[in-house]
């Protein structure tokens, strides 16, 4: 049975040639910045080993999208309690304008109005207005 080799330019490689320093960086090596900070903090050596550094930016990608998530959730919630908050404003404002508007309406008729002159000697007229008729010369 034949064996498994991978190639590279087409060519086949031996066995024999399989030693990693005439190969070159590695793949996890050309990665980029997760693979620069895999080398300069030694990850694996830390995590004994097992940090699969191929999905480092996905997993970054991910924990980004979920900071967002939370962000956006709070800052809706916080817009939520505000709204009700004005909501209640609103209808105690309301509450007050209804009852002073009552009041108000009450004090402008002419019963409460001659209870509050009284104090002062203003009495309401018991004769009814006349109507003032002016003759014009046409």
């Amino acid at each position: 049975m034949a064996k498994n080799v991978s190639r590279t330019n087409g060519k086949s490689r031996s066995p024999s040639s399989r030693g990693a320093s005439t190969l070159g960086p590695s793949r996890a090596q050309r990665l980029g910045v997760f693979s620069w900070f895999d080398r300069r903090f030694n990850l694996n050596h830390w995590l004994g080993g097992h940090l699969p550094v191929q999905y480092l930016d996905r997993a970054v990608w991910v924990a980004l999208l979920l900071l967002v998530y939370i962000g956006l959730t709070h800052h809706a919630e916080r817009l939520i309690k505000d709204t009700d908050k004005l909501k209640r404003r609103i209808e105690e404002l309301r509450a007050d304008y209804t009852l002073r508007k009552a009041d108000f309406m009450k004090a402008g008729k002419q019963s409460e109005i001659s209870k509050r002159v009284a104090p002062l000697g203003l009495v309401e007229a018991q004769t009814p207005p006349e109507k003032v008729v002016v003759k014009t010369k046409e």
